[in-house]
């Protein structure tokens, strides 16, 4: 997987491709919004690490439950865990890996925050400690960001079923 720092401008890709109204169609697009990079960890650089609010893993665990976004071919290992450990299943019963997607969060009008959803194992096996804009962020965070009409969804999206 890349490494990101935090906060910085997302550049993994120029596109963005989501599940749209869970289940009812895909879109692809350019987003008209600016993007920042949280949970972008690479074993050979620092991060924050740190108590979370008791609330926010399962807050997060929920955000990664939503529309995925950027679904890639591949599982992505953790660097952090034994190369035989298996760190990247969801939690939840009957889910599948947390090692192929993103997630997005909407921070403000205008500003989106872009993650792996690894982040969530990040933060419960490794006490990764998010930038305090993206756990407000997750604690606001409405779903409804993904089902159109949405501001942050362009009219000019291509579309699939």
């Amino acid at each position: 997987m890349a490494y990101f720092a935090d906060l910085t401008p997302y550049m993994y890709g120029d596109s963005d491709h989501d599940t749209v109204g869970y289940g009812r169609g895909n879109v692809r697009y350019r987003p008209r919004y600016e993007r920042l990079n949280v949970g972008w960890l690479d074993a050979s650089q620092p991060f924050g690490r740190g108590a979370v609010p008791d609330w926010f893993a399962d807050a997060l665990l929920d955000v990664v439950g939503h529309p995925p976004v950027n679904e890639y071919r591949g599982l992505h290992d953790c660097e952090f865990c034994p190369p035989d450990a298996n760190t990247i299943a969801d939690p939840r019963p009957g889910r599948g890996w947390l090692a192929y997607y993103e997630i997005r969060v909407p921070a403000r009008p205008g500003v989106m925050f872009a993650a792996p959803a690894l982040v969530w194992h990040y933060v419960t096996a490794h006490d990764y400690r998010p930038p305090v804009e993206f756990v407000d962020a997750v604690r606001r965070y409405d779903a409804g960001w993904a089902t159109e009409p949405s501001p942050w969804i362009p009219p000019d999206a291509q579309r699939s079923r």
